[in-house]
């Protein structure tokens, strides 16, 4: 191993052991429960990075399997930590886009920090953690929910997500407890596709003002 990479590495172990929590500052009113947005990743992750050398770059691109955000840890010796998340979203939709690179920027960040994430009752104090409103739907015909399901978990979960991309607010949220529990029904059978799901879910809300 060479020097540089040793001393990147005694750093970003460093960094890990400075690094705080990220808070829940963000409400899911569907959900009924918190989680950490991309600035309170951000917020726990930067300072102890920069700190110890690193300088933190996100970056939308793509290649033969999609668009994707790279997120790269550049420590001063060199030597860079970096992984991509693909991206999920409808064409010519800018707003669908910009809610996937968010989630995607946040996912990249977590997962390559390691950060933890926890709960915090001073929420309030930070002046963060307000959700937005659900938007109400627009005036088109009316959808209907998807029967209740049959087939295997997985063509279950490939029908759920070609619902969720068409789905208004109100029918998205009439129908998440119901995802959910498929989701984690997946999970036990391919939990890379249960993750898809989230994704494509999460992203839907954000499109739609719900998260």
């Amino acid at each position: 191993m060479s020097k540089e990479k040793s001393e990147a590495i005694k750093a970003f172990a460093l960094s890990q052991a400075q690094m705080g929590a990220a808070i829940k500052n963000s409400k899911n009113p569907f959900l009924k429960n918190t989680y950490a947005d991309l600035t309170a990743v951000q917020n726990a992750v930067y300072p102890a990075f920069h700190a110890n050398g690193f300088a933190i770059v996100q970056t939308p691109s793509k290649d033969e399997l999609g668009s994707y955000v790279e997120t790269s840890f550049i420590h001063n010796s060199g030597e860079v930590f970096s992984g991509r998340v693909y991206l999920e979203y409808k064409a010519n939709d800018m707003q669908s886009l910009g809610g996937a690179i968010t989630y995607a920027r946040r996912y990249g960040l977590a997962s390559i920090s390691g950060v933890p994430v926890e709960d915090d009752d001073g929420n309030a104090a930070t002046g963060r953690g307000h959700s937005k409103a659900p938007q109400k739907p627009l005036n088109k015909a009316p959808m209907t929910p998807p029967k209740q399901p049959q087939g295997t978990p997985t063509e279950r979960g490939v029908r759920f997500m070609k619902f969720i991309e068409s789905a208004d607010s109100e029918l998205l949220a009439s129908q998440l407890t119901n995802g959910f529990d498929l989701i984690e029904e997946i999970r036990q059978e391919d939990a890379e596709f249960a993750t898809k799901i989230e994704h494509s879910l999460e992203t839907r809300q954000l499109e739609l003002g719900m998260l």
